[in-house]
């Protein structure tokens, strides 16, 4: 078989075999890969994987206890009460987000490492459907899937802060309303949920109206890391289907790399009898 028939079957028969097998394990990154309904504010459909996290933690004085509910990228529902002492501003309260009032807290890492398996999948269905007739455009598929697989996985480890818009509109989540002085926030590290508890540092600051308005410094923060079945599981997940496009991308590399020509090779061959006689 030609070096440009091997190709074409590569391409048309072997590959698209490859990438649906590869889709058929996709229900995997369900928790990521499900929609929400922005006009209700809820995930669709009704059978996301969720899962409870049970939390107690207590450092001298504080406690923090109670559990925090995902439901796919989103936490539906917390019960947390808060009793922190070690601080200027002592602070005792309940931050509560209620599951029947539909409104979410929305993790942003979450939400991007989603788009980037969307992507993901989307090119993957474009090969399993025979689209990628060419070996360029195949190297640039392949390229385009591990960056984007690489980007998800990084949202699961690099923390990232919050935009205060996307801060402030998760704030309110919280039902009844968060005392004054008090901020907490979640976000994910080293694929754990983080859970950030801040308090004012000067008694004074609790007068200030927009406590948005004060520095970082102005708090003294309590955190808590939380781990989360599912998120290690994708994290595994993901490592293996990276390695599995790659496994692909060598054997594509066969068909790119310049093979010698006949002729030379029979030349070198002379040569090599000749300087051995």
């Amino acid at each position: 078989m030609s070096d440009i028939k091997e190709q074409e079957w590569f391409l048309a028969a072997e590959l698209p075999v490859i990438f649906s097998d590869l889709l058929s394990h996709f229900n995997d990154f369900s928790p990521l890969l499900t929609s929400t309904d922005p006009t209700q504010n809820i995930l669709t459909p009704s059978d996301v994987p969720s899962e409870t996290i049970p939390l107690s933690s207590t450092l001298r004085d504080d406690h923090v206890k109670g559990h925090i509910k995902m439901r796919g990228t989103l936490i539906t529902k917390t019960e947390l009460s808060i009793e922190i002492n070690n601080t200027p501003v002592p602070i005792k309260t309940i931050a509560s987000i209620k599951e029947e009032e539909h409104n979410p807290w929305r993790l942003s890492q979450l939400g991007h490492a989603a788009n980037y398996m969307f992507f993901v999948k989307q090119k993957c269905e474009d090969i399993a459907k025979g689209k990628v007739t060419d070996i360029r455009l195949a190297r640039r598929a392949l390229d385009f899937i591990l960056d984007q697989l690489k980007r998800c996985k990084l949202q699961l480890v690099l923390p990232r802060a919050e935009q205060s818009s996307t801060f402030n509109r998760n704030y309110c989540v919280f039902s009844p309303e968060l005392p004054p002085g008090v901020l907490v926030n979640f976000h994910v590290r080293d694929i754990k949920l983080v859970l950030t508890i801040s308090c004012l540092k000067n008694p004074q600051d609790l007068h200030v109206k927009d406590k948005y308005s004060l520095p970082k410094n102005a708090y003294c923060d309590r955190t808590i890391m939380l781990n989360v079945h599912w998120m290690t599981d994708i994290y595994d997940k993901l490592t293996q289907l990276q390695n599995e496009v790659q496994l692909v991308y060598r054997k594509l590399s066969v068909f790119t790399q310049p093979r010698p020509h006949k002729c030379k090779v029979e030349a070198k061959i002379r040569e090599t009898v000749e300087n051995c006689c």
